[in-house]
């Protein structure tokens, strides 16, 4: 189910179900209008009310309580057709080419063509099951603001997402959970990206809700013999019969009551497919007045709103708790302003004060921009620690700015005062543990990104990490590597 919400823009109804309850709980989590189970790992006090609004607005999409139509077939179709423009025509060679010839040459031989290309085409990448798949993935969807022919502002709700690089790089090109996965049969793979992801999906929620490593066979059922209902035959068994002459005396006397009780049956073969006919023919109506009767197979909407809504919700016992902090979209570049008493040692002796610095970092290739922008601010807070007053400013505009200074150097003690540091002296290095690690994403999975343009990137990439003080870890392969790593060591004094 969980690969059905993340990668088909159509559901089964009831996965619609599903997502529409898990919606309702979790809105009642953003708006606190009414009693949640714990979740005690989300803390969401840092959004602003405008962002709470906003994730309201989306969650009653996904419920669709809002009664806002979305056709995902049709914004698929149209997404695709915009961006393919005359190639449309050509579609079967397009995705071949896109799946064959780049996927390919960049390590990610597990993608299988048919699959890619049907979803590329169709918007589906996981399905599990021989079931209907015809209700809206509103999950998927999201608004944009647009100027209609009068001028006026709406939002517009669409399916703006992935339509070239493909689900299957989260979960399917990873083998490393058993090396049968990575078999090889005629040149291609046994087990497509699909099947993988399956695997990778199931031993991700076995270990989160476990704490220890996932068997395999629990993670790879089918690979499992003890699993499998296949009939199985034991040669120590065959052996022994042979060499037992009772079984021999047995077959023959079988033989001849075969052959005794062979000349009987005959004159009552006859008699007993009449009976049998006039039996069925009765069963038959009184299976048809009882299908009537009875109630479908499967439930009605109703039912499995009820079903999910009586559902017990039962938190899982993890043994290394954690709190998943939520912040402002915008919030990235004042983690050191405006954010840092989240991370910082209070001055206050109190045990339940704890020092939560990042030990690891990750940061995606749409917002590797971030890194560069912070260099910028840090180097502007720099220079306005030393800058001094222009001296031809007039007299009334000098004290003007004595008296912000003092302002702020009042504010400034009292942060001194709470987390024990300097309001001015603190730059995104000092919320760093004493050895931290970056994790960049690359763009190698990107279709339409040239080989050049992922070298440039990984150039940039590596650039904007040490200005910031990381080093790498290892020699970059802008070819092979997807995820770029960099590390910070905190010089000692």
């Amino acid at each position: 189910m969980y690969l059905e919400i993340f990668g088909n823009v159509m559901i089964r109804d009831v996965t619609s179900k599903y997502l529409i309850n898990a919606a309702n709980n979790l809105r009642r989590l953003v708006t606190n209008l009414g009693p949640l189970p714990s979740f005690e790992f989300v803390d969401l006090s840092n959004l602003k009310y405008k962002e709470r609004d906003m994730l309201e607005s989306t969650l009653k999409f996904w419920s669709g309580r809002d009664e806002t139509k979305f056709d995902a077939d049709k914004c698929w179709n149209y997404r695709l057709r915009k961006h393919l423009g005359t190639r449309y025509d050509a579609i079967p060679n397009v995705f071949d080419w896109d799946c064959s010839i780049t996927l390919h040459d960049r390590k990610a031989t597990q993608i299988n063509s048919k699959e890619y290309a049907h979803w590329r085409q169709y918007g589906m990448a996981f399905e599990l099951r021989e079931a209907n798949y015809n209700v809206p993935n509103r999950s998927l969807a999201s608004g944009r603001v647009f100027r209609n022919s009068a001028g006026d502002k709406g939002v517009y709700w669409g399916y703006w997402g992935d339509i070239i690089c493909s689900p299957y790089l989260v979960f399917g090109i990873d083998t490393s959970e058993c090396s049968e996965l990575n078999r090889l049969v005629n040149g291609k793979h046994a087990y497509a990206a699909s099947t993988i992801s399956e695997v990778n999906i199931r031993k991700m929620f076995w270990e989160l809700e476990n704490q220890k490593d996932c068997p395999l066979h629990i993670s790879v059922p089918f690979l499992d013999p003890s699993t499998t209902n296949d009939n199985i035959s034991f040669p120590d068994e065959e052996v022994s019969s042979q060499n037992d002459p009772t079984v021999e005396n047995d077959t023959d006397d079988s033989k001849q009551n075969m052959n005794v009780e062979n000349s009987n049956s005959d004159d009552c073969i006859l008699m007993k497919s009449e009976k049998l006919k006039e039996e069925e023919e009765e069963e038959e109506k009184t299976s048809t007045q009882a299908k009537s009767n009875e109630e479908p197979e499967h439930p009605n909407e109703d039912s499995l709103t009820k079903q999910f809504d009586n559902t017990e919700y039962v938190p899982l016992d993890i043994a290394n708790t954690f709190k998943v902090k939520f912040l402002p979209c915008n919030s990235f570049l004042d983690l050191s302003i405006r954010y840092r008493s989240l991370f910082l040692k209070s001055n206050d002796n109190n045990s339940s004060s704890l020092n939560n610095r990042f030990r690891i970092i990750y940061i995606g290739n749409s917002l590797v921009h971030l890194l560069s922008d912070l260099h910028k601010r840090e180097i502007k807070k720099d220079n306005g620690l030393h800058s001094k007053l222009n001296s031809n400013l007039d007299a009334e505009e000098c004290n003007d700015k004595l008296e912000d200074k003092k302002v702020i150097s009042n504010e400034s003690t009292l942060e001194n005062d709470l987390f024990n540091t300097d309001t001015f002296n603190v730059s995104f290095t000092d919320l760093l543990e004493d050895e931290a690690l970056l994790i960049v994403e690359s763009i190698l999975y990107i279709v339409e990104v040239r080989s050049e343009q992922i070298k440039a990137y990984c150039e940039n990439v590596k650039q904007m990490a040490c200005d910031l003080g990381f080093e790498s870890i290892k020699e970059i392969k802008p070819m092979e590597d997807h995820h770029l790593y960099f590390r910070f060591r905190r010089k000692l004094q």
